[in-house]
């Protein structure tokens, strides 16, 4: 098993909050100080509680949210200083942090670069103001040009950028000239969502009331297709479904959570995971986990939601578990596979026998060959991938593994 380990912090505020967002996040323009004693005394008492988590090496932390950018940079500094005594950093440590481009400053990301960050994710979300309006965005398409620029100058050498595509209104000639004037800044990373309509939102009220129309399918499909012709034309790699990146520049954070490594999540809402394998299980027995707890291949745990319960339940207990889950042998192989597919490489054989003592042909024989005949998978040297038709119908190849 892998010996490293990534930490998640979320950040659960915003100036406002986007009408498609179904993040754990409220609308407030200050992140209060008691929050950042908070999620520190969190990882502490996870410490305390499981010391053995400490000698895995820390590759990855990634602060996200919500909007992170609002944190100041003296409290920034406070978790990742913390962080990394707690754990022994790697040398190519990841430290990420999620910007709106309507709430950074140049004088923050300078300060925040001096604080060991290393990687910015910028939710541009669209070079066009009439996307951005429909969006609900509190930055501009000018905003967010000057937050890139502002990143370069402050000596950000690792920058991803988000993009929502199939809004409502937005025509294929606009989402290309997102892509186009996204491909001539050259960041390192560009992400791809189509938008899509959460319960409880209020684009989700707004459709249901007939008063929100989207593109269709098959338009929202062009665009996908658009998208990957012209990154991968441009030289960028794409490594998961939604995700593109020059070459060495892909998410370390993320791709911890598309391979099962242990990570842990700090703050309202979080959520942490801690594996194990078959052999793993054998070795300890099957009522030891890592976390001292009767398990069978990992076990999975969530924060309470809101801010200020999850700050009083910290304040009480140390932690603020809302609940927990320990995976069963099929419910992980299923998360694997689930998981495993999202990358373009697939899911290497050699891989899933480690963790599972059976290959995937041992288990699922039958499907990979149905799916094969379908067109909708390959194999690739020791990997089983999707194809392009796949992807596009990649919900539909998960059920099958189910």
């Amino acid at each position: 098993m892998d010996s490293t380990i990534g930490i998640y912090i979320h950040i659960p505020f915003c100036v406002k909050k986007c009408p498609y967002c179904d993040f754990n996040s409220l609308a407030t323009a200050h992140v209060p100080d008691k929050y950042i004693d908070a999620v520190l005394k969190e990882l502490l008492t996870h410490v305390k509680k499981n010391p053995a988590i400490t000698s895995k090496e820390l590759e990855t932390v990634y602060i996200g949210g919500g909007t992170p950018s609002l944190v100041s940079h003296n409290n920034l500094k406070r978790l990742i200083q913390v962080v990394k005594q707690t754990f022994l950093a790697q040398q190519r440590l990841e430290i990420t942090v999620e910007i709106n481009p309507g709430s950074v400053t140049e004088e923050w990301l300078y300060a925040i670069k001096d604080i060991g960050i290393n990687r910015l994710n910028i939710g541009v979300q669209s070079f066009s103001n009439n996307t951005l309006k429909s969006l609900g965005r509190i930055h501009s398409a000018e905003d967010a040009l000057r937050c890139y620029e502002y990143a370069r100058r402050a000596g950000f050498d690792n920058v991803g950028i988000d993009f929502i595509f199939g809004v409502m209104n937005q025509s294929l000639k606009e989402w290309e000239k997102d892509l186009g004037l996204a491909i001539s800044l050259r960041p390192e990373h560009i992400s791809i969502y189509n938008l899509t309509i959460e319960p409880g939102t209020q684009f989700y009220k707004l459709q249901k009331n007939g008063k929100l129309t989207l593109p269709s399918e098959e338009g929202e499909i062009l665009m996908y297709e658009d998208a990957i012709d012209k990154l991968i034309s441009a030289g960028y790699n794409q490594y998961e479904i939604s995700n593109f990146s020059i070459n060495g520049f892909e998410s370390r954070h993320n791709l911890r959570y598309w391979l099962l490594l242990d990570y842990i999540g700090l703050g309202a809402g979080a959520h942490s995971y801690i594996s194990s394998s078959d052999r793993d299980v054998q070795r300890r027995g099957p009522d030891r986990s890592l976390q001292g707890q009767a398990s069978n291949l990992g076990v999975r745990w969530w924060n309470v939601e809101g801010p200020d319960v999850y700050m009083h339940r910290i304040q009480d207990a140390g932690l603020a578990i809302a609940g927990e889950e320990r995976l069963t042998r099929q419910e992980a192989i299923e998360e694997g596979i689930f998981l495993g597919l999202r990358k373009t490489r697939g899911i290497d054989d050699d891989w899933f026998s480690m963790r599972f003592n059976k290959t995937l042909k041992d288990l699922y024989l039958p499907v990979i060959e149905r799916l094969r005949k379908q067109g909708l998978i390959c194999e690739q040297g020791n990997n089983i991938r999707l194809t392009r038709r796949g992807v596009l119908m990649s919900n539909e190849v998960f059920l099958q593994f189910v």
